[in-house]
């Protein structure tokens, strides 16, 4: 089964959502899944595991999580069988189409965690007060009907990520603050050396072999911890790839594919458009 791409009520109008303080258990969880919105996270109480990208991430109380436009991500575990946080969707084009100061600033910290592939952040006790009472009013203003209720929403909300690029980015988590005691070494790092060969040959044998467990094993464990088979897995992250060189990049169709790990156009093609339900033309337009 293929990564779910979450949708949004309000896609088609304010493309803003926020889910507040809401505790879940992981049966309540969405499973593997992408959007093309901008997420943030707090964590307010519990702790366990998060998959995003290519790392498996230790969560807890007063952890800061950026998930920037079509990056997989899902909850593993919860040690305590339930986590409390907020969540913060939004459109990049509510930013991008800003008259407040350079736009692409305020993106900042969600185009740094997706380059260096960190996702997590911790703020000083101080700053994550502010933080919350940032979000508290900008919930507040979600609730009011008054007839400048968007313009308040916009402002709180280029608030937050103004606080979060002050004082987040300043202050990024050692590497060893990655590591996750959850699943065994190589998995985990198959998921890296995925992600760094993605223009490659890969599949499931070359994989098991090269970590060094049988295809069967190596399969079992992945569907098991991740949600989906080796196989959808690599083919929705050469399908993100494909995203965001359309999105960002002039390069041919054909040099995308081929960037992509596609040996073949109409391969591409098809792919593409089960995953998007759009030709590589049309989202490019899009």
């Amino acid at each position: 089964m293929l990564p779910i791409r979450k949708q949004f009520e309000t896609e088609k109008s304010f493309p803003f959502h926020i889910v507040y303080k809401q505790t879940k258990s992981l049966q309540h969880e969405l499973p593997e899944h992408t959007h093309e919105w901008l997420e943030i996270i707090i964590i307010h109480d519990g702790q366990g595991s998060y998959f995003i990208d290519q790392t498996v991430y230790d969560i807890q109380k007063n952890d800061i999580i950026v998930i920037p436009s079509n990056t997989i991500h899902r909850a593993l575990d919860y040690k305590d069988h339930s986590l409390t946080s907020t969540a913060i969707f939004f459109s990049p084009a509510l930013i991008n189409h800003s008259t407040f100061g350079n736009s692409f600033l305020y993106l900042k910290i969600f185009e740094d965690a997706k380059q260096g592939k960190n996702f997590k952040y911790t703020l000083e006790p101080k700053h994550l007060s502010q933080l919350t009472n940032y979000v508290d009013t900008l919930k507040s203003e979600v609730e009011t009907e008054n007839p400048d209720q968007v313009n308040a929403i916009l402002l709180w909300l280029h608030l937050i990520l103004l606080h979060l690029n002050r004082n987040c980015l300043s202050g990024q988590l050692e590497e060893a603050s990655k590591q996750s005691s959850f699943g065994p070494e190589w998995f985990k790092d198959s998921l890296i050396y995925i992600d760094h060969h993605i223009s490659t040959n890969l599949d499931l044998q070359s994989l098991s072999d090269r970590f060094c467990v049988s295809a069967a094993h190596f399969s079992r464990v992945f569907k098991q911890l991740i949600g989906i088979n080796v196989t959808d897995y690599i083919a929705m992250k050469r399908i993100l790839l494909a995203k965001d060189l359309l999105s960002h990049y002039n390069e041919k169709i054909s040099t995308v594919a081929q960037q992509c790990g596609f040996s073949s156009m109409p391969h591409f093609y098809r792919t593409f458009k089960k995953l998007t339900s759009m030709t590589p033309s049309a989202y490019r337009k899009k």
